[in-house]
């Protein structure tokens, strides 16, 4: 387990700023709108299209294979959402600057280094699987979101999430990757954690 242990101890200060700042924290505090969560999914609906469709295309490479999960790809499930909660306005929101730079590293990678596609899976899927459930009593609770616009926080495929959690961990810890590449990785971890900061950031910047 040695890589994940790396792979925490190198990125954990981002991945708390990562939970605790921005519109996140805007929204975890009650203060966001339900129109500003809309457009905060639509730009994370952009994102996960593209780890899915990098994943999908990449496959049959065989350090990529594994994270082929698609039980935790969300992107149809909150394009489901967005029509709900957005009707005819999803198609006249632009997406963010940090969001169509997240999306160009994706696809850069998923032709240049696919492998490195699977940090972005990991650090994206992984989050809202976690964050699922306190996300889902938040939204429906505090800004009265109903279950026709909450399908992104459904896993039904996943009924125990402690033993998926560390199944997916365990794959990460045995990745065949040489030193030199993990070291890539935890980068990438950490510029996924950079990207989704910025478009946190970002957002709660348009919004005020």
């Amino acid at each position: 387990m040695k890589f994940m242990m790396d792979i925490r101890e190198k990125t954990s200060l981002l991945h708390s700023a990562a939970e605790s700042t921005g519109y996140i924290k805007k929204l975890v505090d009650g203060t966001a709108s339900v129109e500003g969560y809309a457009e905060y999914i639509l730009n994370l609906e952009r994102m996960y299209r593209a780890i899915e469709m990098a994943l999908d295309k990449n496959e049959n490479n065989e350090i990529v294979k594994p994270f082929v999960t698609r039980e935790l790809y969300r992107s149809e499930l909150m394009r489901k959402d967005l029509k709900f909660l957005l009707g005819d306005k999803v198609d006249s929101i632009k997406l963010l600057a940090s969001t169509e730079a997240c999306v160009a590293k994706i696809e850069e990678l998923s032709e240049k280094n696919p492998e490195l596609v699977v940090a972005y899976a990991y650090t994206r899927f992984l989050a809202d699987l976690f964050g699922g459930r306190t996300f889902l009593s938040l939204l429906s609770t505090s800004y009265k979101i109903s279950g026709e616009g909450l399908n992104y926080y459904n896993f039904p495929e996943i009924t125990d999430l402690r033993g998926y959690v560390m199944k997916y961990h365990n794959m990460l810890a045995g990745i065949n990757l040489p030193e030199e590449k993990k070291i890539d990785f935890i980068n990438e971890v950490n510029n996924a954690y950079i990207y989704n900061l910025a478009i946190s950031n970002e957002l709660e910047a348009k919004l005020k």
